[in-house]
C-alpha cells in the first residue's frame, strides 16, 4: 500500500511492465471500462467511484497536443473557457458552506481568486493569469506555442502548457 501526504511530490519508480502508466492511467480515469482489475485504489479514503476523478487528479501524456498557431495566453484562456464556471460555481458554493460550518477563516488571497474564478466573463483571465505566474509562464505569455513548421516556444515551456491547461 503506497500513501501520498497532501501537498507532497510523489516519484514513482518500477522497472518497464510493472504497471507505472497503469497506475497512473487509473487515479485519471483513463482506464478501459472493459478492463479487468483486481485490488482497489482509494484517494483519501474513497473508492474511485466515490468522487469525480478528474477534478483530483489528471494524466499529461508524455507528447504534448497544442495548436501551434495559438498563444500560450489563447491556449490557457481557451481550456479556462472549455471548463466552464458551472462546476467552480458549485464547488465554491460546496466550499463556503463547509467552511462556515467548521468555523474557518479562509486565505484572504485564495479566497479571492475562488471567488474571481467562479464568476463568468472574469474567470478565463483570473485563472489564465494565475496558471502563468504559478508556471513562470508570464515572460513568453504572447508567444505562440509552435510546432516543427513554426518556431515558438521550448520543449520545457510546452510541458509546462499543458501541465497549464490541465489545472
Amino acid at each position: 500500500m503506497a500513501r501520498s501526504p497532501l501537498q507532497m511530490m510523489t516519484l514513482l519508480l518500477g522497472p518497464p511492465g510493472s504497471g507505472k502508466t497503469t497506475l497512473l492511467l487509473a487515479l485519471a480515469g483513463r482506464l478501459d471500462k472493459d478492463l479487468k482489475v483486481s485490488g482497489r485504489v482509494t484517494y483519501n479514503g474513497h473508492s474511485m467511484d466515490e468522487f469525480v476523478l478528474e477534478r483530483t487528479s489528471a494524466y499529461i501524456r508524455q507528447h504534448d497536443l497544442h495548436i501551434p498557431e495559438l498563444t500560450i495566453r489563447e491556449t490557457l484562456a481557451f481550456s479556462a473557457r472549455c471548463q466552464g464556471v458551472g462546476a467552480r460555481f458549485d464547488m465554491l458554493s460546496e466550499l463556503l458552506r463547509r467552511q462556515k460550518e467548521a468555523h474557518i477563516i479562509p486565505d484572504a488571497d485564495i479566497d479571492a481568486f475562488m471567488k474571481a474564478s467562479a464568476i463568468e466573463g472574469e474567470e478565463a483571465n483570473v485563472v489564465t493569469d494565475y496558471v502563468l505566474k504559478i508556471l513562470g509562464l508570464e515572460i513568453c505569455a504572447d508567444t505562440i506555442v509552435g510546432d516543427e513548421m513554426r518556431r515558438g516556444i521550448s520543449g520545457g515551456q510546452r510541458k509546462r502548457v499543458t501541465t497549464g491547461y490541465m489545472f
